[in-house]
C-alpha cells in the first residue's frame, strides 16, 4: 500500500476529524494516509490516522521523511514555515510527487506582490495543487491550472447522530437559557469576530438568548454578558458538548469574519447572518438571501437577524435550504475528491 503523508503546521481539533475520515477513505482507494506535525491539538479526540509529533525544524523534518519514504506528500503549510521549501526540494530530488494545499496567497493581503511572487514560485515547483474553493484558482499562478484540484474545504461530521441528542428544552435547562430563540456565536474570540455587536445588538431583547462559545472571552467582556440576562457564555465547548449547543440554535452569527464554521452550521440547517467584508473561503457556501445574509450595516445586521427571528416560516424555509447547499457542496466526501483527484494525478504523471 503506497503512502500518502501530509505535512502540516499545528493540527487544530477539526483537522483531527477530517483526517480520520480521509484515513478510511484513502485506506479504500489502496492508499496509507499519514500526518507529520509539530503539534496536534488534544480535546479528547482519538486519533485514526497514524501521526508523528516533532519538533518544527528542517533537519528534524527532512530525517523523518527519509524515514518514512512516503509516495506522495501533501504540505499543508504557511510561508513563514520555514521547512516547506526544503521539503520541496527534497522530495524532487528523491523522485517523490509533491501536492501543495491551501489558498493559494495569503489572503489577507491579496495585493502583497513580492509574497504573492514567493507564492507562485513555490506552486510551481509542486506537481500537484489543491485549494478549498472555485474561486480560490485565481491565486495561483495560470501555468499551474492544468494541475490544480479544488477540495471543498469543510469539516467531517460523519459521526454525529441528529436523533440521539436531548430535547432542546433539557438541553436550554441544563445551561440555564430561558428565552423561545436563541443567537448563536461559536468560534474563536477575536475582536475583528465583533463578539461585542453580537451582544450589545442584541441584550435585552425579550425571548431572544445570545449564547456565545469559544475561546478568548475577556474580562470585560464576560462583566457585560453577566449585567445581561438573556446573554450567556458558555466557555469552550468539543464533541458532544457544543453539537448539543448547535441543536438550540435558531440562527448563526460571526458577524465581522466567517470561517469554517459556515459548515458546522449549514450541517445543522442554520441561516446564517453576517456583515458584508472580508471573511474566510467558506463564506462561498453562503448564498445571499437563500441560506442567510450578508448585512450592509449594524442597523440592517440587526434588523435581519430579529426579523428571520420573528418569522417562523422565512427561518425555516432557510433552514432547508442551508441543509440542502449543506448536501450540495459542503460534505467530506466533496473535500475528500480534492485530494485524491491530486494524488491520482501525480500517480498518473510520476517520472
Amino acid at each position: 500500500m503506497k503512502t500518502v503523508l501530509l505535512v502540516s503546521n499545528p493540527v487544530l481539533h477539526y483537522r483531527e476529524k477530517v483526517y480520520n475520515y480521509f484515513t478510511e477513505a484513502f485506506a479504500k482507494d489502496g492508499y496509507q494516509f499519514r500526518v507529520l506535525a509539530n503539534e496536534f491539538q488534544q480535546v479528547g479526540y482519538s486519533f485514526a490516522f497514524e501521526h508523528d509529533e516533532i519538533p518544527f525544524s528542517i533537519g528534524a523534518y527532512l530525517k523523518k521523511i527519509k524515514e518514512i519514504q512516503p509516495d506522495f506528500v501533501i504540505l499543508f503549510l504557511h510561508l513563514k514555515d520555514v521547512v516547506m521549501v526544503p521539503i520541496i526540494l527534497y522530495c524532487r530530488t528523491h523522485g517523490i510527487p509533491v501536492i501543495y494545499w491551501n489558498q493559494g496567497i495569503n489572503i489577507r493581503t491579496p495585493d502583497a506582490k513580492l509574497k504573492n511572487a514567493l507564492f507562485h514560485g513555490i506552486h510551481r515547483l509542486c506537481d500537484a495543487l489543491i485549494t478549498y474553493t472555485p474561486e480560490m484558482k485565481k491565486n495561483f499562478p495560470k501555468s499551474c491550472q492544468d494541475r490544480l484540484f479544488i477540495a471543498y474545504n469543510t469539516l467531517n461530521f460523519s459521526g454525529i447522530d441528529k436523533t440521539a441528542l436531548p430535547p432542546k428544552e433539557e438541553i436550554k435547562k441544563k445551561y440555564g437559557i430561558k428565552e423561545d430563540k436563541v443567537i448563536l456565536y461559536i468560534s474563536r474570540i477575536l475582536p475583528y469576530k465583533r463578539v461585542d455587536l453580537v451582544m450589545e445588538s442584541f441584550r435585552d431583547v425579550e425571548n431572544v438568548a445570545v449564547v456565545i462559545v469559544g475561546p478568548g472571552f475577556s474580562q470585560t467582556q464576560q462583566a457585560f454578558c453577566d449585567a445581561h440576562d438573556n446573554l450567556y457564555y458558555l466557555g469552550e465547548k468539543y464533541g458532544d458538548d457544543v453539537n448539543e449547543i448547535y441543536h438550540i440554535g435558531d440562527i448563526f452569527t460571526t458577524p465581522g469574519h466567517i470561517g469554517l464554521a459556515v459548515n458546522e452550521a449549514m450541517f445543522w440547517g442554520l441561516p446564517i447572518v453576517l456583515l458584508k467584508g472580508k471573511h474566510a473561503p467558506e463564506a462561498y457556501y453562503i448564498k445571499d438571501g437563500v441560506t442567510g445574509y450578508f448585512a450592509e450595516d449594524e442597523n440592517d445586521y440587526r434588523d435581519y437577524v430579529l426579523n428571520l427571528l420573528k418569522d417562523d416560516t422565512r427561518r425555516a424555509e432557510m433552514s432547508r435550504a442551508t441543509l440542502e447547499q449543506y448536501r450540495k457542496e459542503v460534505s467530506i466526501d466533496r473535500m475528500y475528491q480534492g485530494f485524491i483527484d491530486a494524488v491520482r494525478y501525480c500517480e498518473a504523471n510520476k517520472k
